[in-house]
């Protein structure tokens, strides 16, 4: 599979990309980020993961809260069943009511009726504001809490929530020594990573900094900070995304899916 990993076609209209099975989903976002478009899909295994195997295995990754499932992205798949029938269905054309949606069934099938050699995928537009936030609360009525105001404060500009709690957190200290703690005064039971993405840069740092200041106000949080810079931003996503690395390090499996 690792040698079909070739990017057929991009529409930059539609934002319609064709591409085989085997290409890495990193390589896929680079060749997005590169249009100014982004996948819909991210994951902390990007760098070795297939795309045709996320869409195998219905992948969730980090920014399901708002692109949603695959179901939703993969506008249509190529297979090649049992028998070595090859169905092709690479679909570029979002709305299409024609017929049975025949793509549905292979996602997240698991390769049990047949293998996907290549897939078309909507991607959205590449962001112009990116904003990362990270906030530490007492237990978890708190990161319910925090949870629900950042979909109410925050809405459609929404791209990203994630938690993990002390525990995880230790091991991604003691295992990534490239890694510092985010609250260093203020440690907590548990942490949650709060991700914006739109289009107006001061618009969307005032929406997170009046959600800081309210959920501090209401004693939800018990403290927090956001990324000032990029390099910040993706020190506070190593945190996120190091807890599989750093627990395979330590021997054990800790699992949030």
């Amino acid at each position: 599979m690792s040698a079909m990993n070739k990017i057929r076609s991009f529409d930059e209209i539609t934002g319609a990309v064709v591409c085989d099975a085997g290409v890495i989903l990193q390589t896929l976002q680079e060749y997005l980020s590169e249009r100014n478009f982004v996948c819909p899909l991210d994951l902390g295994a990007k760098g070795s993961c297939h795309i045709g195997g996320n869409i195998a295995t219905n992948a969730g990754g980090i920014r399901f809260v708002r692109y949603g499932s695959l179901h939703g992205s993969v506008l249509g798949l190529e297979t090649v069943l049992a028998d070595g029938t090859i169905l092709n269905d690479l679909k570029t054309l979002r709305k299409d009511n024609t017929g049975y949606d025949i793509k549905q069934i292979f996602i997240g099938s698991e390769g049990t009726l047949g293998v996907i050699t290549g897939v078309s995928i909507l991607t959205p537009a590449k962001p112009k504001s990116v904003n990362v936030m990270l906030v530490g609360c007492k237990d978890f009525e708190g990161l319910s809490k925090t949870m629900a105001l950042a979909r109410q404060s925050l809405a459609e500009i929404v791209s990203a929530l994630e938690f993990f709690d002390e525990t995880a957190l230790g091991i991604v200290l003691q295992q990534l020594p490239s890694t510092k703690h985010p609250l260093p005064s203020s440690p907590t039971k548990f942490y949650a990573l709060l991700e914006t993405s739109g289009s107006n840069s001061e618009h969307d740092t005032q929406k997170m900094s009046s959600f800081l200041e309210s959920a501090l106000n209401d004693q939800i949080i018990v403290d927090g900070v956001m990324a000032q810079d990029e390099s910040q931003m993706k020190s506070l996503w190593t945190l996120r995304e190091g807890i599989a690395e750093s627990m395979k390090k330590k021997g054990a499996v800790y699992k949030y899916d």
